[in-house]
């Protein structure tokens, strides 16, 4: 039995072609499952923009037009994918997990091909296995289902690309430059500021380009990508076009996020004057490193072209900390240190401590383990499914989305659904406008830092409604408030200035609110 298990072994491990691939894509299971909060170790993902995206999903599934009958300020791409997910399931995020493992494997695979670039050594495969870890159990991941995370292996797909014509002259073959235009297509009806990445990386190649008498096969590359640009905005446009809705598309994801959206709703940024100055400064400490190292100049080039560019507009608007998980594309770099190295069991070792450390300060295994886990929303559907009337609408009020569309099955009532960014104040009368109404059973809101933030959430409930459930709920930090906060979320891992700094933890409440009877309000206005 053992000779006929180690010729079996011997062949499997033979075909170094479908190995690696194999290899990749179960770690990629392992690590989504362990860090996602989409997976089916969690019971929900508690994250309001996940939420949102899931609830639009489920609306255009039931055949709600987006950004006419409900709305977000996110490209098309991503709440088609979500509807594409609700298909599976509509009140879980099975269908994002299984996208969340396939994003996870490409972005893997590029990070390996992106190594193999600057070295033969198999000390690629192991330092791949790391990063894909470092990268999800990071806390710039944060929940999972976030846009940063789904770009992740488009961009790493094409850094590869971009640096082995940096390195080696080498261009891509006309089907791998059209699939790079599809994938900035996607980018582009996603969310179209992280096309800073493509900008810097289209200047660095075309001087490269110029430099070494290539321009007309650069040319050639440009003609199939733009190909793929086309290719994935046809269906975008088509989609519009056939439900009449391309004003709508215009106005909500380019006029809205180019000239109303501007986070300090949420992320409550301080109003120093040096602040931006400061964020600055750590960018001009960051892209140091690429002036120093040691490698050739088209290299250097085009990773201060990319990096730089991208994390420059971070540092000049006002940023997510979960935006800095595009960062880790450039992540497989870190092989040009260990190019000539020899993997042994020191190395392993140590590949597996930093992983257990990592693991160890992830927010979402600790909660987990815990028994800490955020998951109130599901005590508040559990009070709202009890009502089988049909007079059941369902609202957040002046809040975001809780999850509670989700596990209640219900659909929002109105456009705008939750309170958004977005400082409109037609959004906050459509709100108190369908309160008014009599229509909306049941308010849902969370309270926690966010009313802080600005007076724009602090929306006083309507006399003629009772709270019928207070409770408190940890709520995770992720606040930029103060420089020291802002350094604490930049560092990594936390746990290194848990006795210098820590962060500040808000208890949230989580409230129902009822509309109550006329006798009620009768009997109230008596007393």
């Amino acid at each position: 039995m053992y000779i006929c298990w180690q010729i079996n072994y011997d062949v499997i491990m033979k075909q170094t072609e479908y190995r690696e691939p194999l290899f990749l894509f179960l770690f990629a299971v392992l690590i989504t499952t362990l860090f996602s909060t989409c997976s089916f170790l969690y019971p929900l993902n508690p994250w309001d923009d996940a939420n949102v995206y899931m609830t639009i999903g489920n609306a255009m599934l039931s055949g709600r037009e987006l950004y006419v009958d409900i709305f977000d300020h996110k490209g098309p791409v991503l709440y088609l994918m979500h509807e594409i997910a609700a298909i599976l399931s509509r009140d879980s995020f099975v269908g994002i997990y299984l996208v969340e493992i396939f994003c996870s494997f490409i972005f893997m695979w590029y990070s390996l091909r992106t190594m193999r670039l600057f070295t033969s050594s198999k000390v690629a495969l192991p330092l791949t296995f790391l990063l894909g870890w470092l990268t999800l159990s990071s806390d710039l991941f944060y929940y999972g289902d976030s846009v940063e995370e789904f770009s992740l292996p488009i961009l790493a797909h094409c850094l590869y690309f971009m640096l082995r014509f940096a390195r080696n002259r080498q261009t891509p073959l006309w089907w791998q430059a059209l699939i790079m235009g599809v994938g900035l297509g996607l980018i582009f009806w996603t969310k179209f500021n992280i096309l800073f990445f493509y900008i810097g990386g289209a200047m660095a190649l075309t001087f490269i380009a110029w430099r070494h008498q290539q321009f007309k096969e650069l040319l050639h590359t440009i003609r199939f990508v733009s190909f793929g640009f086309v290719l994935a905005t046809i269906p975008v446009l088509a989609y519009f076009i056939a439900h009449g809705t391309v004003n709508a598309l215009f106005e909500a994801y380019f006029m809205v996020n180019i000239f109303q959206y501007h986070g300090t709703a949420t992320n409550g940024e301080p109003d120093f004057w040096w602040f931006p100055l400061m964020k600055l400064a750590i960018w001009a400490v960051c892209t140091l490193p690429i002036f120093l190292a040691k490698a050739r100049w088209e290299v250097k080039l085009l990773i201060f072209g990319t990096y730089s560019v991208l994390l420059f507009s971070f540092a000049t608007m006002t940023v997510q900390f979960y935006y800095f998980l595009l960062m880790y594309v450039f992540s497989p770099l870190v092989i040009y240190f260990f190019r000539n190295h020899t993997p042994s069991v020191r190395t392993y070792l140590v590949i597996a401590l930093i992983g257990t450390a990592s693991a160890a300060t992830n927010w979402n295994i600790v909660t987990l383990l815990n028994g800490t886990f955020p998951q109130r929303v599901l005590e508040m559907a559990e009070i709202i499914n009890a009502d089988k009337s049909e007079d059941s609408e369902v609202l957040t009020f002046s809040s975001y989305d809780t999850g509670i569309y989700q596990h209640t099955h219900h659909l929002p009532p109105n456009k705008n659904f939750f309170m958004s960014s977005i400082l409109d104040p037609e959004i906050r009368k459509e709100q108190a406008d369908w309160v008014a109404s009599g229509k909306v059973r049941y308010l849902v809101r969370e309270i926690g830092a966010i009313i802080t933030c600005h007076e724009y959430y602090d929306t006083p409930i309507p006399d003629n409604y009772r709270c019928i459930y207070d409770e408190e709920e940890l709520f995770r930090y992720r606040l930029i408030t103060t420089p020291h906060k802002f350094l604490w979320n930049l560092t990594y891992p936390r746990v290194l200035l848990k006795y210098v700094m820590e962060p500040v933890t808000v208890n949230q409440r989580m409230l129902i609110y009822e509309r109550m009877t006329q006798e009620e309000n009768t009997r109230k206005s008596l007393d």
